[in-house]
């Protein structure tokens, strides 16, 4: 435990944040920079949720970087604390631990990196290590790094390690290599024509104890890609193959077998329209750190949902979960802007976004699947609409309607559902004062669901330029299954910003309103859908 060590840390860091500002006018010295992050959560009973004891009262994640850099080289450290972490992360995050840290040298066309690396190859569908704090992901590897562009337009990059597994590092190694050329500027240099080839090889090696004797310890991966713009127009892809290795199927059921991912894509982007459309299919397409089935899965590699990436909460509620077994599908998005009259002349600008993704088919061998036929399960569609406008200099508005449909297990019990669901966003801003202004949010979801088949929220922010930021919501499941359970989540944030310092606190709760006041949101909704009927009438 390291609770006693969290506040000394920041203290520390107080202190060396005054130092970093006194070296910054000895540049000859180098350059010392640091950044803190710490999010904490304090949990308390509640008598009137049922909640009558809380384990852990306090959790945070705070995260500690300390760097230098002396003409081409730099250096960094990173310090984790996970005491413990915050709801909705893994429990295999608790502990403090110095995990990272790097050393670096950059010249004109070398770049060597020994330690922590992160490095991507292509678009990620055969190797990206990365960092993202907020979905409590880092896979980073330990090792060395090389990038070397001999001539331009090509690029070389080499990679080796041991990858890590939330606070440890797993016994595995990995090496990685890619190359790219832009073959438009080598060949057409004054035609303006991006033409880029690249491909990849990675190799991981299992090492574990715990590795499945029934599967190999080595597992190869290769990329080739393309990309090519020109103008207005761009298009491209990429596949991968990888070799046998185990994996879950859509029955929970190990399998051991062959993997491959496809990613094709294309685009027009004009004056005033624009449309873009991708198509991706997979089977057997992670690329795990280690063969650890029943352990939490850690991936090597990036296999994009490839749906819209909504704003707004209730668009989320039902989202795309990618069945890393394989499947199929793709999205587009068509958008542009609309002249329009009246005072200030500012056009409507419009989006249609969709997205479908099915289960592979099966051939008739029972061995191998179809990555292009359709004709697989539904697993998620989406189809919808946005409209934005700015009515005047104070007043802009946004409205969304999606229609979502998802295959999705019951937990009250009803099995597989094909669930739809449609869903209405009213986004509204207004600037009272050049800064001072007024956001307001209006969510609401209609489901046919078993399980929850009403949602409702609302939310109020007020912004003061350029510092503060405060805003209160509320969301509600107001019409459930049994005896119509009402979830409610509710809370108050506000936010500073000042300089280099941002903070922000806030509180809520969730929870379960009494069965007998459901009939009176639903007696609210009734009313609500008369008003037409009135006024028809009036």
């Amino acid at each position: 435990m390291c609770n006693c060590k969290i506040p000394v840390l920041l203290v520390v860091f107080a202190v060396f944040s005054g130092f970093v500002q006194a070296q910054k006018i000895q540049r000859s010295k180098g350059h010392f920079s640091g950044s803190l992050e710490t999010n904490w959560g304090f949990y308390m009973k509640d008598d009137k949720l049922g909640v009558k004891k809380v384990e852990d009262k306090v959790a945070t994640n705070t995260y500690l970087t300390l760097g230098y850099s002396f003409k081409a080289f730099r250096f960094g450290l990173e310090y984790d604390i996970y005491e413990p972490p915050m709801i909705g992360f893994s429990p295999e995050w608790e502990g403090c631990k110095l995990m990272r840290g790097f050393a670096e040298w950059t010249g004109k066309s070398l770049e060597l990196r020994a330690g922590t690396v992160y490095e991507q190859f292509g678009s990620g569908l055969i190797f990206r290590t990365y960092e993202e704090r907020a979905l409590g992901i880092n896979n980073a590897l330990m090792g060395g790094n090389i990038r070397w562009r001999p001539w331009d337009g090509v690029t070389l990059k080499v990679v080796a390690g041991v990858p890590q597994k939330f606070q440890e590092y797993a016994p595995v190694r990995i090496y990685g290599t890619d190359g790219e050329i832009d073959l438009g500027s080598l060949l057409f240099p004054e035609n303006g024509m991006l033409l880029s080839v690249g491909g990849s090889w990675v190799l991981r090696d299992d090492r574990s104890d715990e590795h499945n004797v029934k599967a190999d310890r080595v597992v190869r991966n290769y990329a080739g890609r393309l990309d090519l713009s020109k103008g207005i127009f761009s298009l491209g892809g990429e596949y991968v193959a990888k070799s046998r290795s185990l994996y879950w199927d859509d029955a929970y059921n190990i399998r051991y077998g062959k993997g491959r991912n496809v990613l094709l894509y294309a685009g027009i982007d004009a004056p005033g329209i624009g449309f873009s459309a991708t198509f991706r299919a997979f089977e057997n397409g992670d690329l795990r750190v280690d063969d650890c089935l029943n352990d939490e899965s850690v991936s090597l590699n990036y296999v994009p949902a490839l749906t819209m990436q909504h704003k707004y909460a209730l668009l989320t509620l039902f989202p795309h979960e990618i069945k890393m077994a394989g499947e199929t599908g793709g999205q587009f998005s068509l958008f542009g802007e609309l002249p329009m009259g009246g005072k200030t002349g500012n056009p409507l600008s419009f989006a249609v976004n969709g997205s479908m993704y099915r289960s592979l088919t099966v051939k008739k061998d029972d061995e191998s699947t179809y990555l292009f036929r359709q004709k697989g399960k539904l697993l998620y569609g989406e189809i919808g609409l946005e409209l934005e406008r700015k009515w005047s200099k104070s007043f802009k508005s946004t409205l969304l309607f999606f229609h979502q449909r998802k295959l999705e297990f019951s937990k009250y019990g009803f099995g597989n559902m094909r669930m739809d669901s449609e869903v209405l966003v009213a986004d509204l801003l207004y600037k009272i004062t050049p800064k001072t202004s007024l956001r307001m949010e209006l969510q609401h979801v209609w489901s046919d669901s078993k399980d929850n088949q009403r949602w409702a929220m609302g939310l109020l922010e007020l912004g003061l330029a350029p510092a503060w930021m405060v805003y209160v919501s509320d969301m509600c499941n107001y019409e459930s299954y049994g005896a119509f359970i009402i979830i409610v989540s509710e809370g108050v944030t506000a936010g500073v910003a000042c300089g280099h310092l941002s903070i922000m606190a806030g509180i809520g709760r969730e929870y379960n309103v009494p069965g007998e006041y459901a009939a009176i949101f639903r007696n609210i909704q009734e009313l609500l859908s008369c008003y037409p009927l009135l006024f028809k009438n009036g």
